[in-house]
């Protein structure tokens, strides 16, 4: 009796002592824990900063694109080459040293079919359950000796990845700047076929939306290339009469229509002339900085929308 009494007085003594030291050791951990989340969160933006939209900068990045990288495609020799100086600018745009993405070349380079890279940038740095893909081509037609519209598109894009950073979202959006949207029917099937590989190694997005124009007055217009998408519905009171965004895109193929063939739920995203005009004509018209800056602000907060943009408490 008296060794199982102090067995007892034993067993009560390490309850006493061990309630008390488990509660604090395991409030420890979790104090450690949510101050290591916030330290990395920290530290994933560490060298990012947000900038609202500026026409000036926006306008900067449209000019060096038309006057100094000029026609983007494979047919010339000339335009090949300013594909890689396109994937240069934008990496060094959307960089560490810039806006502050880390961005990787996901596929391309030499040696590859497609010459120049794909490339990718997330504005969470992490994934999550489902993902936002804004599909960014970087070519252009050769059949056009400017490149306007897909140059007003990449533009608007890096002005909308520096207003993106560190906001809080449900679902991360990723970057994606393609070489080959604009080009022959081969090489934008495997372009088309690239992205498909990739969301099969990264995770399924909610939606994988393709910019297009951004030269256009009024607001964005969308074409959903699968009915009924119940993640376009939220975007209604964001977009224009989606039936009339048909003279957005021209092509047969244009580039969301190979993703959705290839059962990857996809838009078209752009702006739309409010005349009828010819790929030609919309190539010589003047471009505004200020129009594409009410893009750039616009797609922003479809793209909020999107990703689930988190009530700051």
């Amino acid at each position: 009796m008296t060794v199982e009494r102090k067995r007892g007085g034993l067993g009560i003594k390490w309850l006493i002592v061990g309630i008390p030291m488990w509660l604090a050791l395991s409030g420890g951990v979790g104090l450690w824990l949510h101050f290591r989340q916030q330290e990395r969160e920290k530290q994933d933006h560490k060298h990012a900063y947000r900038k609202d939209i500026d026409a000036k900068s926006l306008g900067d990045d449209f000019s060096k694109i038309m006057d100094v990288i000029g026609p983007r495609h494979d047919d010339l020799d000339a335009s090949r080459l300013s594909l890689w100086r396109m994937a240069s600018m934008i990496e060094g745009a959307m960089g560490l040293n810039n806006i502050g993405y880390e961005v990787t070349r996901a596929a391309g380079g030499e040696g590859d079919r497609m010459s120049a890279p794909v490339l990718m940038a997330d504005v969470l740095r992490r994934k999550t359950s489902q993902e936002i893909w804004l599909i960014v081509p970087y070519d252009s037609p050769s059949a056009l000796p400017r490149g306007q519209a897909t140059a007003s598109s990449v533009a608007v894009s890096l002005a909308a990845a520096q207003s993106l950073v560190g906001r809080k979202l449900e679902h991360n959006i990723r970057f994606l700047f393609v070489p080959a949207a604009h080009a022959g029917e081969g090489p934008r099937r495997e372009a088309a076929a690239q992205v498909k590989r990739l969301i099969a190694v990264q995770g399924s997005p909610r939606l994988a939306l393709v910019i297009g124009s951004m030269l256009h007055e009024g607001k964005l217009s969308l074409i959903s290339r699968q009915d009924g998408t119940s993640v376009v519905h939220q975007l209604r009171d964001l977009l224009s009469d989606a039936d009339d965004a048909a003279i957005c895109s021209r092509e047969n193929n244009e580039f969301s229509q190979l993703l959705a063939a290839m059962e990857i739920p996809s838009a078209h995203l752009c702006k739309r002339p409010e005349s009828a005009m010819t790929a030609l004509q919309e190539d010589a018209m003047p471009a505004a900085k200020n129009v594409m800056a009410r893009s750039a602000e616009e797609l922003v907060s479809v793209l909020l929308r999107l990703g689930g943009e988190l009530q700051k408490n």
